[in-house]
């Protein structure tokens, strides 16, 4: 696992906390519709990393009750605390010394309800259904997986298996997922899923919702580099009011370009798409929940985003100034393939947080993001040049993770030229 990547140990009174490496996460997830509640039980298998310390995970749920290594502990001391880099960055320490190098379980039952962190979704309770979506973001702290479920930062790669059960629904329902790995039981009432081992916090996707709310088109599309073809599943919400063929066409030939364009499809057979009324889109591991008109970018980030990771929070403003960059329409602020000088006598931006526990990208990602790689493409020699470096860079790190420093050591090595200046002060905010 990465474990090279996660933040280093921050002050906890006397001792510190420390960022665990996870293995494995089981959650139970269980909705009743007729009392509108639902509660999880969920299990996290973590060795403690090269510190002695607190383990740091985090959980947006209110707890009822934690045990490690099979002994109860108070909830209170399985607390939030402020890490340094802010209250809405926090993560949960267990107030435990623990040896570096030690294996450990930790089993925390708790609420599930409306995630405490920003702009959060509310599970969507109807009269004998249930709405529910990951609903994740990268612009607010606490807004991946931890919304629901106990994980660690986005550094760590490890096995997840949910076990999700609908009680009091009186119809059946339908679960979209970013997995092979489903496991359904007849009646669309209980499912176990599998996602692969390799995602991160970041990764998984799932939506349920009453089966006559979900339309799905499947197909099938041979894309460059694949001896076999990669699986398309477009589906939608009732209200989204989309032309789910024109999706899937647009889709298959989105996907068949990068394809071709930046090469190895680094995700397993399937790409899943779900389309909702939203003006707004995420991006998952070969998959996305988003508006029509967002489809294009979010499936961008099957490369730059999803294909190589952001090993941190601070690394997530790259994907999302490239995706905005190779993707702007003709309504954005900035032209698809910005090149466009860019001085050195403009304010500085600080797109990379300097504080290791920091957790969202910067929203000025989508706007000076894009204004700094049109800049370089300028000083390269044109959007081209940018992307032929693009493409080498995605294919030497296909399937890792990437940071704002490598990025910066490669456009260096692969134009000659020396962007420093333009990093420190558009990227770092160094004036």
């Amino acid at each position: 696992m990465p474990h090279s990547f996660a933040p280093p140990p921050a002050p906890y009174g006397a001792s510190s906390a420390v960022a665990p490496r996870v293995s494995e996460i089981r959650a139970e997830l269980r909705f009743d519709a007729a009392s509108a509640e639902a509660r999880a039980v969920a299990t996290v298998d973590f060795t403690t990393g090269a510190f002695d310390g607190k383990p740091a995970l985090d959980l947006r749920q209110e707890l009822l009750w934690v045990r490690l290594d099979g002994k109860q502990v108070s909830t209170d001391d399985f607390a939030h605390h402020d890490m340094g880099a802010g209250w809405a960055a926090r993560t949960r320490v267990l107030d435990i010394d623990l040896p570096a190098d030690s294996h450990h379980r930790l089993e925390v039952g708790y609420e599930l309800a409306t995630p405490d962190c920003e702009a959060a979704k509310p599970i969507g309770w109807t009269k004998g259904g249930v709405d529910f979506d990951m609903w994740m973001s990268d612009l607010y702290p606490g807004r991946y997986l931890e919304m629901w479920v106990p994980a660690p930062l986005i550094h760590d790669r490890f096995a997840l298996h949910l076990d999700i059960t609908l009680d009091g629904v009186d119809r059946p329902h339908k679960l979209v997922a970013n997995t092979g790995g489903v496991d359904a039981t007849p009646g669309g009432r209980h499912w176990s899923l599998m996602y692969p081992a390799h995602y991160t916090a970041l990764s998984p996707m799932l939506v349920i919702a009453p089966a006559e709310r979900i339309e799905t088109r499947r197909s099938a599309l041979r894309i460059p580099g694949r001896s076999r073809s990669l699986g398309l599943v477009v589906a939608q919400l009732a209200d989204a009011g989309a032309d789910l063929a024109a999706c899937e066409a647009d889709l298959s030939a989105w996907l068949s370009y990068l394809s071709a364009r930046y090469e190895p499809w680094p995700h397993g057979d399937t790409f899943w798409a779900l389309i909702w009324g939203a003006s707004r889109g995420m991006e998952y591991d070969a998959a996305t929940t988003s508006a029509v008109s967002a489809l294009e970018h979010e499936v961008f980030h099957s490369w730059f985003g999803r294909g190589v990771k952001p090993a941190r929070a601070a690394d997530g403003w790259i994907d999302e100034a490239l995706a905005s960059w190779s993707t702007s329409s003709r309504r954005s602020e900035n032209p698809r393939f910005l090149t466009e000088e860019l001085g050195l006598d403009d304010p500085p931006v600080e797109l990379y947080p300097p504080h290791p526990w920091s957790r969202n990208t910067a929203v000025g990602a989508y706007s000076d993001g894009v204004r700094l790689i049109g800049g370089i493409a300028h000083l390269m020699g044109g959007a081209d040049r940018m992307r032929a470096a693009l493409a080498d860079w995605y294919r030497a790190n296909a399937g890792k993770m990437v940071t704002t420093d490598g990025l910066a050591a490669h456009l260096k090595a692969w134009s000659g030229l020396d962007i420093g200046p333009w990093w420190a002060r558009y990227v770092h905010g160094r004036g």
